[in-house]
């Protein structure tokens, strides 16, 4: 494993992200050098292609084509790096023209697209290929009981996928752990029984001989992108290690909000436009609505969106859970959830510095306070701005119930530990795969 983005990726994944960039830059070259003509010879051809390889490989990783859903399916694979490929090399080739006085033909710009899919495609069959050959498996030993191993095993097998437990031992037998680790050839230990007298020196030993040891919340996080909120405690919080709370990271987080919010702002601006007279010729009642929601350090502010549901959609007085098929939405209000267009005009809250453009959702106060009493550790969620996305809304499906806002908390805590400027632009590149993909809407 090796941390990007703020967070644990397999290494064959990197791997094969590396190698597809390669083979789509030098797909795209290779069409652009047959039928580009540069005013400014090689050199232009260069230029030519590397925006539209860049911007084809950003698509896929927005796309999520790295994640384990679309590389386990073939259908969801192919339809993804088509959508990548053809918007990647026509964006890219149309920057090209407007800045670089480099005319390519739709024509061309579809080979290239073409062209890219199919290597792609073949480079990565090819990998899979090889990687039968080239196992980049993490090699891990447990040290545990049976059922603190069982865990283990089990988060080692729905996570990341490239972890494999080959030996469990019992904590009072590691006389010889580092002869054991190293007749195993183990990369990684893993303390999974905490109850136990910890074997300091024999665990030492072995992160002296370059052997990475991790306690099972530590690898259960980087395995799933989410906390073990049974077995949590507030010095994960105090003693965890993340840049994202130092003056210089905020700072660049709220830049970040910022500049995005205003260029957003001017882009979607005859979308905003639209949605509003839609809004205002289907139902009656106003364009926006607001609501109070709890935000940074438990402070109440108003949000604003565009008005999805009826009028009366709580005429009882009484605050409801929102449902995945909720009959008080509109005709209009419907398509503006699927497409998330409803929550644009949140976009002012951010400029007010009311929110962020990634952190956890807001909520009301009313579940609020029922959340508190029944979840541990939930007003955690408030030592960052809530978000217009987050890492939660990118991992987990709509959710309307208590127990759907439990497991929302897993990756909301997790953000809240994680969270640095890097990580955020990575939630928001993933966040076009939510837009493109209404199964994706959460």
């Amino acid at each position: 494993m090796v941390r990007f983005f703020g967070h644990s990726m397999r290494l064959s994944v990197l791997m094969l992200g590396i190698i597809e960039a390669l083979t789509v830059y030098a797909a795209i070259f290779i069409i652009a050098t047959l039928v580009v003509h540069s005013p400014d010879g090689p050199s232009g051809l260069t230029s030519a292609a590397a925006l539209p390889a860049l911007l084809t490989i950003l698509m896929m990783l927005a796309l999520g084509i790295y994640e384990p859903d679309a590389r386990a399916d073939l259908a969801t694979m192919t339809e993804r790096l088509g959508v990548a490929c053809v918007v990647g090399a026509g964006l890219g080739f149309g920057i090209v023209y407007v800045f670089g006085d480099i005319w390519v033909s739709p024509l061309y710009a579809i080979a290239c697209a073409s062209f890219s899919y199919g290597a792609v495609a073949i480079a990565r069959f090819t990998f899979g290929k090889l990687l039968r050959y080239v196992p980049l498996q993490r090699r891990i030993l447990v040290i545990g009981g049976e059922a603190a191993s069982a865990s283990v095993r089990e988060t080692a097998r729905i996570g990341s996928g490239d972890s494999d437990v080959v030996a469990v031992i019992a904590p009072d037998d590691t006389d010889t752990l580092l002869d054991q680790a190293r007749a195993l050839d183990v990369s990684e230990i893993i303390v999974a029984d905490r109850s136990a007298p910890l074997p300091a020196a024999a665990l030492l030993d072995c992160k002296a001989a370059g052997i990475r040891i991790h306690d099972s919340l530590d690898f259960g996080e980087q395995e799933t992108g989410k906390v073990d909120l049974e077995n949590l405690y507030p010095a994960r919080f105090i003693f965890s290690r993340n840049i994202g709370y130092a003056i210089w990271s905020m700072r660049a987080k709220r830049a970040l909000d910022i500049i995005i919010s205003a260029i957003a702002v001017v882009v979607l601006s005859p979308i905003l436009l639209l949605a509003a007279l839609a809004i205002k010729l289907d139902s009656p009642g106003g364009v926006f609505y607001r609501q109070t929601r709890v935000g940074l350090n438990g402070a109440h502010y108003d949000i604003i969106k565009f008005r999805s549901m009826r009028n009366d959609a709580e005429a009882g007085g009484t605050p409801q859970w929102a449902q995945a098929n909720d009959a008080r939405v509109t005709r209009v209000g419907h398509f503006l959830r699927q497409t998330r267009i409803d929550e644009l005009p949140q976009i002012l809250n951010i400029v007010k510095g009311e929110m962020s453009l990634v952190g956890p959702r807001p909520e009301r106060p009313f579940f609020v306070e029922q959340l508190e009493e029944n979840m541990p550790f939930y007003a955690e969620r408030h030592r960052v701005k809530p978000g217009l996305t987050g890492w939660a809304q990118i991992k987990y499906r709509y959710g309307a119930t208590e127990e759907d806002a439990r497991e929302k908390l897993r990756y909301d805590l997790y953000y809240v530990k994680n969270f640095n400027v890097l990580l955020d632009i990575f939630i928001l590149m993933r966040t076009v795969r939510v837009v493109l993909w209404p199964d994706g809407v959460h």
